[in-house]
């Protein structure tokens, strides 16, 4: 049984290479209504059904490390049995998260470290459901060659630095030019130690990131 009381589903070591952290423990609070967004239904199927399905179909991932508020064993449950059995082989019994996001990718790691730790790390966003084996092949490829790598796309809004000088008041300090910044996605890609170094040092130290 995981810590949130649902059910082994895949093998409990599924070997080295490359595993991947789907982080599905936030509330989506941003979007509103009471259901968390990864739970919410696209198509006739869970946002999360469709990540997960994304992940596991691909040939490169061995392992799938879920990672869920406590409180979200049904919702992750009724995902899970829209999968088919093959898809639903790769996929580990889900852990609790954490009450920020750093929290959460550690418990996914730490989940990962026990048994056959894998080559490289995909940390994943459960809300990004529509995830290509194209982007998945080029974020393995740049975390090995580079320890460490994150997709990116251009910024095409003008973005303005604020700085607050009352409630509710900002005057605008900068104008970053938009050639130099990128919105950072997911799957972001990882050797599995050092990532896993890092986070446990940051937790020694009290830092959150």
């Amino acid at each position: 049984m995981s810590a949130t009381g649902t059910p082994a589903i895949g093998p409990a070591s599924a070997g080295a290479g490359v595993a991947a952290v789907v982080v599905a423990a936030g509330r989506g609070i941003r979007i509103g209504g009471g259901t968390p967004k990864q739970y919410r239904r696209v198509g006739g199927q869970a946002v999360l059904t469709r990540t997960l399905a994304a992940l596991a179909a691909d040939n490169g991932i061995a392992r799938i490390q879920p990672v869920i508020a406590a409180d979200a064993a049904d919702f992750f449950r009724n995902c899970l049995d829209e999968l088919p059995p093959a898809i639903r082989a790769k996929i580990t019994a889900p852990v609790a998260g954490g009450a920020t996001r750093q929290l959460s990718v550690r418990a996914g790691l730490e989940a990962l470290a026990v048994g056959s730790a894998p080559e490289i790390v995909l940390v994943h966003d459960a809300a990004r459901p529509y995830v290509d084996a194209a982007l998945i092949a080029r974020a393995i490829a740049a975390g090995r060659d580079h320890g460490a790598a994150v997709p990116g796309v251009p910024v095409t809004d003008t973005v303005k630095r604020v700085v607050d000088i009352a409630p509710g008041i900002g005057r605008v300090h900068e104008t970053p030019p938009r050639e130099h910044l990128r919105a950072v996605q997911t799957p972001q890609a990882f050797t599995f130690g050092p990532l896993l170094a890092a986070h446990r040092d940051a937790a020694a130290q009290g830092l959150d990131g």
